[in-house]
C-alpha cells in the first residue's frame, strides 16, 4: 500500500472541527504520540533532512503499543511504508543503530483521527509546531497517486478552505527549528 497525504496548518481547529461534524466525518479516537525519528548519514542533505527519496526511520509508541518504521520520504506524493511491532523500544533503538541510523529528535503530538469515505483526517497539535490537518489516502500502485492527491486536496479545501498546504513532514519542520537554533536564528 501506499499512503498519499496531504497536510496543512490550521490556524482555526474549532472551526476544523465544526466542518468535521457538518462533512459526516466520523470521529474515531484521540491518540497521544512520541515518535522517535532515527536518521542514516546515507539519506541525509546538508541540513540534516532526509532526502527525497531516502528512507526515514521511527519509533512510534501509542499507549502501550510500539512499532518500528520506515518510511520512504516523498514529500509531494506517496512513499512506501513498511512497519513491524515491537515488544521494548530499547530493542528497535538498538536494531537501528546496527543500521547506522541514530536518534534525531522526539515528536510529541495529540491526535485527533476521523474517517470520511476512504480518507484518514488527523487533526494534530504537535509540542513546538502548531495545529495541523492531514488529509490521507491509501493506493494500490504508483499509477493511483496522483488522483489521490487531488481527491485529498478537494476533501481539504472544504473542510479548512484558508489552508496552507505543508509538504514538509513533521521531522523537516522540527529539524528546521533545531538548524536555525544551531545558527543562532
Amino acid at each position: 500500500m501506499i499512503e498519499v497525504e496531504i497536510r496543512s496548518r490550521i490556524k482555526n481547529i474549532d472551526f476544523l472541527r465544526e466542518s468535521l461534524k457538518k462533512t459526516g466525518a466520523s470521529f474515531i479516537e484521540n491518540k497521544k504520540q512520541i515518535d522517535k525519528v532515527f536518521g542514516s548519514p546515507i539519506f541525509l542533505d546538508e541540513n540534516t533532512k532526509v532526502i527525497e527519496g531516502g528512507l526515514s526511520a521511527r519509533i512510534r509508541q501509542v499507549d502501550d503499543k510500539i512499532q518500528l518504521e520506515f518510511k520512504e520520504i516523498v514529500r509531494e506524493g506517496g512513499g512506501l511504508e513498511v512497519e513491524a511491532g515491537l515488544d521494548r523500544m530499547e530493542d528497535g533503538i538498538s536494531f537501528l543503530n546496527k543500521l547506522n541510523f541514530t536518534e534525531a529528535f522526539t515528536i510529541s503530538k495529540t491526535r485527533e483521527i476521523y474517517s470520511y469515505k476512504d480518507f484518514l483526517i488527523s487533526v494534530d497539535r504537535v509540542d513546538g509546531l502548531g495545529d495541523f490537518i492531514e488529509v490521507e489516502k491509501m493506493v494500490q500502485n504508483q499509477g493511483e497517486i496522483s488522483k489521490a492527491r487531488g481527491e485529498c486536496l478537494g476533501l481539504l479545501k472544504q473542510l479548512a478552505p484558508d489552508f496552507e498546504i505543508v509538504n514538509e513532514k513533521y521531522g523537516d519542520l522540527m529539524q528546521n527549528i533545531i538548524n536555525n537554533k544551531k545558527n543562532g536564528k
